[in-house]
């Protein structure tokens, strides 16, 4: 993935998101209930960027160097 993940989703959205649904319930704006449930959304999409990155730094790590074939492009 050559864009960094915090970065494709948003994560300082995310936590922006966040604050202001504290703000907002502490306001009154919204209940209780809308507050839990905007943060157990936000828990899934991190729980979501955690398995990516274990999954990008699993594949990393296994990761093999491929010797170019002659005549590709890649081998001049």
């Amino acid at each position: 993935m050559d864009t960094d993940i915090g970065s494709a989703f948003d994560v300082p959205g995310v936590i922006r998101g966040l604050h202001q649904d504290l703000v907002d319930l502490r306001s009154g704006k919204i209940t209780s209930k809308e507050a839990q449930v905007r943060a157990d959304i936000a828990k899934q999409i991190f729980n979501g960027l955690r398995l990516m990155v274990q999954a990008q730094r699993y594949l990393s790590g296994n990761a093999k160097s491929v010797p170019a074939i002659e005549g590709s492009e890649a081998a001049e």
